[in-house]
């Protein structure tokens, strides 16, 4: 009886070391669902491109937004000009109301109804030009977005990666090794393209 309790002590000892040389070993492979660890696949090629430094080196980037800031510098001096007219005219009709300057009461009621449809005009126009500039920053950045990822779609058939991340300062990518960021050579070659265009 002690003998066959030991025996199957053995066995057991033996059943529990092969279970567990199983269980640990096979080439980093998990059989179990809880407590594994995700491996990384070493063949995978994943690299990021950090979007703030492609758009503030990328020509194409620079002048697109050279210009539209250029433009949108124009519209704000065009609208701060009709606005100081109009505060003159406003400061004139006040002086002329304030002095009797008006010679009937419906001169002084259209010169005012005038003032109003001014201002309203103004703000038509102030609406106008900040929708505008909106559409104009979108079209830009559809603009970008679209020759970024052209160059990209042709890049990678060289390049063969299986995925390019994009990254922000503060973005996703946290933290990665050397040799994951292909930013400086994406610019590069998206300058050298944009010249030859």
């Amino acid at each position: 009886m002690k003998n066959l309790s030991i025996g199957l002590n053995v066995l057991l000892l033996i059943a529990v070391i092969v279970l567990y040389i199983l269980h640990f070993s096979g080439n980093g492979k998990s059989t179990g669902s809880q407590g594994s660890v995700a491996t990384v696949n070493a063949d995978a090629k994943i690299v990021y491109i950090n979007m703030d430094t492609l758009l503030n080196n990328y020509t194409q980037s620079r002048e697109l937004n050279e210009a539209f800031l250029k433009k949108l510098e124009a519209n704000r001096t065009e609208l701060n000009i009709k606005v100081k007219n109009f505060d003159r005219e406003a400061a004139e009709f006040r002086t002329k109301v304030e002095n009797g300057g008006f010679m009937t009461r419906e001169r002084a009621e259209q010169a005012q109804m005038d003032l109003m449809i001014k201002q309203q005009n103004l703000q038509k126009l102030q609406q106008e030009m900040t929708e505008n500039a909106q559409r104009e920053q979108m079209e830009i950045n559809r603009k970008l977005y679209d020759a970024i990822t052209n160059f990209l779609t042709e890049y990678n058939k060289e390049k063969g990666y299986q995925l390019i991340l994009s990254t922000t300062l503060g973005g996703n990518v946290l933290f990665a090794q050397q040799g994951f960021d292909i930013t400086n050579d994406v610019v590069n070659q998206l300058n050298e393209q944009y010249k030859k265009k």
